[in-house]
C-alpha cells in the first residue's frame, strides 16, 4: 500500500492505494466529471502535493508543490503510464519522478488578456470575500467571476482562480503572524455555546436580514425556542473594522421572550470576552464592538 491520499473530482479520497489502484486511477481520469486526481502524503504536510488534471484524451497536466507557491512546478505529458509511474515514484519517495518529465515553474497568477483596472476591482472584489474568512478559494473565485457582467467586462473563472490564489497565499502569510486565539474565535465559542442553549445559532447566514428571518426557521432544531445570527453583510462590516452585529428573536410559538434571549446571546459573547453593546432593548442587534476580525482561512485548497 502507498502511504498517500488521492482526491478525484468523482468520488471520496482514496486513501493507501495499492500500485494497481493508482494507476488504474490515473487512466480514467479525463472522463465526465473525473478530470483531476490530488495526491498527498501520509502523514501530510502543508502545502506538499502532486497533481494531474486531463480534458477527455488531451494531455496530462501534471504539477507538483514542494512547501509553497514559488515551489509550484508543472508540466505536461500524453503517457497516462508515464504519468501513473511519475505518481508511483513520487508516493514511493524516489528520485526518478524528478526528471520524469520537463518540470517548469509554474505561472500561478498571471491574467493574461484581463486588463489592469478590471484585475484591480477584481483583486478589490476578491479580498474583501477573503478577509470574510467564511468562503473556500474556489467560492471566491466563483463570486468574482460573478460580480462581472459577462457582456462587458469578463472575467473568466480561471483568471479569477489565478487572482484569488495569489491573494489567497497573501492571506495565509498574515494569518500566520495572528495569536492563537482571534476574535472571531471567540464568537464561534459563544455561538457554539448558544446553540448548546436552545438556540439556532448561525454564522454568516444568508445575505441580509430579511433573507435570515425568512429563513431562520428553515435550520431550526427540535426544542429551540429562538434563534441568532450574523449575515453576510454583517460579517463584511465586521472585515472592513465595523464591529459585528448580532441579530436575535424567540420563535413566536416557543413562548420565549426576545429580550430574554437577548439577555442570553449578550452573556454568552461577553463570557469568552468579547466587548458587548447593548442597551437591553430587544428591538436593537447588539453590537460587539471594537473587533479585529481576523478569521482564519477555510484548510484545504
Amino acid at each position: 500500500m502507498l502511504a498517500i491520499t488521492v482526491q478525484t473530482e468523482s468520488g471520496p479520497a482514496l486513501a493507501r492505494p495499492s500500485a494497481d489502484e493508482l494507476a488504474a486511477l490515473l487512466r480514467r481520469i479525463g472522463g465526465d466529471d473525473d478530470h483531476f486526481a490530488v495526491a498527498e502524503r501520509i502523514p501530510g504536510a502543508d502545502q506538499v502535493f502532486l497533481q494531474t488534471w486531463r480534458e477527455g484524451s488531451g494531455p496530462f497536466a501534471v504539477e507538483h508543490r514542494d512547501g509553497g507557491p514559488d515551489r509550484h512546478f508543472r508540466a505536461e505529458c500524453a503517457d497516462a503510464g508515464a504519468v501513473a509511474e511519475v505518481f508511483l515514484a513520487w508516493a514511493r519517495g524516489t528520485e526518478s519522478w524528478q526528471t520524469a518529465l520537463d518540470w517548469r515553474p509554474a505561472d500561478l497568477y498571471s491574467t493574461p488578456g484581463l486588463d489592469a483596472q478590471t484585475r484591480a476591482a477584481a483583486e478589490e472584489r476578491a479580498r474583501t470575500d477573503i478577509r470574510t474568512g467564511f468562503w473556500t478559494a474556489e467560492e471566491v473565485a466563483q463570486g468574482v467571476c460573478d460580480a462581472f457582467d459577462p457582456d462587458e467586462t469578463p472575467v473568466t473563472v480561471e483568471q479569477a482562480r489565478r487572482i484569488v490564489a495569489q491573494l489567497w497565499q497573501e492571506r495565509l502569510a498574515e494569518q500566520a503572524q495572528w495569536p492563537a486565539q482571534t476574535d472571531p474565535d471567540r464568537v464561534a465559542r459563544a455561538f457554539g455555546a448558544l446553540a448548546s442553549q436552545g438556540l439556532t445559532a448561525l454564522m454568516n447566514f444568508t445575505c441580509c436580514g430579511s433573507c435570515a428571518l425568512s429563513e431562520v426557521a428553515g435550520e431550526r432544531a427540535e426544542g429551540d425556542r429562538g434563534f441568532v445570527f450574523f449575515h453576510y453583510q454583517d460579517t463584511a462590516a465586521a472585515a472592513d473594522g465595523h464591529g459585528l452585529s448580532i441579530r436575535y428573536g424567540a420563535y413566536p410559538d416557543s413562548g420565549a421572550d426576545s429580550a430574554a434571549i437577548g439577555r442570553s446571546v449578550a452573556a454568552a459573547l461577553a463570557a469568552v470576552g468579547l466587548p458587548v453593546a447593548w442597551d437591553g432593548d430587544p428591538t436593537k442587534v447588539i453590537e460587539v464592538t471594537p473587533l479585529r476580525w481576523h478569521k482564519r482561512l477555510p484548510s484545504g485548497r
